[in-house]
């Protein structure tokens, strides 16, 4: 005899296995690691990028460990994040000026004629205006002391300030330019001949036809700009919270 078919609605309990925790303690050491291994690497501008994003999060992390430090600890930690705040609000200002010198460039170069001089000038003006910026800010940061993370904070931002401050002031031709560039072309990256911004400073005063040279050279510029922009905006923000978590430290102290 055949019985009908019968469905059971038995409930099924689910199962969920716990996912891989991540500490912040884990989360710092992680960071600590990243920022050592990049510190290592070259210092062009998307090392530099990778670098500042793992300094923002080393100091997001930081703030999350929620330790208890001692008052003067605290007091100290407090001052030194005001001056890497200064610092770090100064260099966005400087890469800003930066984006809108080469916007101005490339727009000289579609409409040609005589504009294009008036904004090499210009931007060759402001390029000493960065080396002297940065030299006040080093000088700032060399009175930072403290822990291992000041430390890589104030190596990191020192890299900065040499990738934009750095200058050539070498006169090349059109033949020798594209020497350099079947070299980057090639799989060398820039930054083992010169930064991005020593080699616009090469291409825009090189003899000749080099308008796309100059262009393309422009283009990637102002890209990577825009990626050290964003990194610092980070690490602007997890100094902010890292500043936050002090004097909470400090008011709980009082």
């Amino acid at each position: 005899m055949a019985f009908p078919e019968t469905q059971l609605h038995m409930p099924i309990r689910s199962i969920s296995l716990p996912s891989r925790i991540h500490h912040p303690s884990a989360k710092f050491q992680a960071a600590l690691s990243q920022l050592q291994t990049c510190q290592n690497s070259s210092s062009d501008s998307q090392s530099l990028q990778v670098s500042l994003f793992n300094l923002s999060e080393l100091y997001h992390s930081l703030h999350q460990l929620n330790h208890s430090l001692p008052t003067a600890q605290a007091e100290h930690s407090l001052d030194v994040s005001a001056t890497l705040l200064d610092a770090c609000d100064a260099t966005r200002n400087l890469i800003l000026t930066l984006k809108e010198h080469l916007l101005n460039l490339q727009s000289a170069l579609r409409r040609k004629g005589k504009s294009m001089e008036v904004q090499i000038k210009e931007y060759f003006v402001f390029r000493k205006k960065i080396k002297k910026e940065t030299s006040k800010l080093i000088l700032g940061l060399k009175k930072l002391d403290g822990s291992e993370t000041t430390a890589l904070a104030v190596s990191l931002l020192r890299s900065l300030f040499m990738f934009l401050s750095t200058t050539t002031s070498m006169k090349t031709n059109t033949c020798t330019l594209k020497f350099v560039s079947k070299l980057i072309g090639g799989g060398r990256s820039s930054s083992s001949i010169m930064s991005e911004l020593e080699n616009l400073d090469l291409v825009l005063r090189s003899d000749g036809d080099n308008s796309k040279e100059v262009k393309k050279t422009l283009e990637i510029l102002e890209e990577r700009t825009e990626g050290l922009e964003a990194a610092l905006d980070s690490l602007f923000k997890s100094l902010v919270q890292y500043r936050v978590y002090l004097l909470n430290i400090l008011t709980t102290h009082s």
